[in-house]
């Protein structure tokens, strides 16, 4: 099922956010539906680089095709602000949608951007984030890619102001909507009671500003998606960090080797079996 048909289902979609290509079949092979691929995740994993506009587009793209290359299900990339302006946001989509991206967000932030549970954000005029969405629609060469506008303006302007450019980019002909960093329950209320005519998106960051309601309460309000884009990233880095100091204060790891997974079960989720199987039927090898 496409990641468009899956959104009109009519129940809410959760999308859990994966940092790299073994995160993104991890998640997978646990069932869920489709994969978020954040900007935050991206840099901090790949380049230890906090979330500031520092990545390029050629390094988001090559780290978005090694993970649509690991897994089947629909992968929602993140594209910040589209890299410029409209002939970048083109390029953007065109190269995104090469790299295997089922869905593309773009944010109405100034460039540079900053992760939307950041301080200091600032925002461009809406009608200047219309025409970058209009280029955005116009570009994909897929029908079924699904174009996904997310405004930063609850904390810059207001979240009314948040809601009314929402309404724009909805008319402009966003898939999906999705409006940054509320801070209730009361917030997420108004923006599902807004009048936003797309899908409505939810994005919970454990340590940020929205609070985690749960897909349940999520879709009772009226949202469609929700994504948890960072959840995997803050485990896997405490799970390090722990492991890190076991090691260093005890001069082993047989501490934590239960929190580990088996060496086993790893090559089972890489498909090693499968890869073996193949070499033997091109040597001839009988099974």
């Amino acid at each position: 099922m496409s990641l468009r048909a899956r959104l009109t289902r009519g129940d809410i979609l959760v999308a859990p956010g994966a940092y790299d290509a073994l995160t993104a079949r991890l998640l997978e092979q646990a069932g869920f539906e489709a994969v978020y691929r954040g900007g935050y995740a991206a840099s901090a994993a790949a380049f230890a680089l906090p979330d500031l506009g520092i990545t390029t587009l050629t390094d988001m793209v090559d780290h978005l095709r090694r993970m649509t290359g690991a897994v089947s299900v629909p992968v929602i990339a993140d594209a910040d602000t589209g890299y410029g302006e409209v002939p970048q946001v083109i390029h953007t989509v065109r190269e995104l949608e090469a790299a295997g991206a089922a869905a593309i967000q773009f944010e109405d932030q100034v460039f540079p951007k900053r992760c939307g549970h950041m301080e200091g954000k600032k925002v461009i005029p809406a009608e200047e984030m219309v025409v970058k969405l209009r280029a955005a629609l116009d570009a994909r060469r897929d029908p079924e890619t699904v174009i996904i506008a997310r405004s930063d303006a609850t904390a810059v302007t207001g979240l009314d102001d948040a809601i009314r450019r929402s309404r724009l980019y909805a008319e402009a002909g966003a898939d999906v909507i999705f409006i940054d960093a509320p801070t209730s329950e009361a917030d997420l209320a108004a923006i599902a009671a807004g009048g936003i005519d797309a899908v409505l998106m939810v994005n919970v960051s454990e340590h940020g500003k929205t609070p985690d309601l749960g897909a349940q309460r999520f879709q009772e309000l009226g949202f469609g998606l929700v994504i948890y884009p960072s959840s995997t990233l803050f485990a896997a880095a405490q799970s390090t960090k722990d492991l890190a100091a076991a090691l260093m204060a005890e001069g082993s790891t047989q501490s934590v080797v239960p929190r580990m997974m088996p060496f086993d079960e790893i090559n089972g989720i890489l498909g090693k079996d499968e890869w073996d199987s193949v070499e033997d039927r091109l040597r001839g090898v009988d099974a």
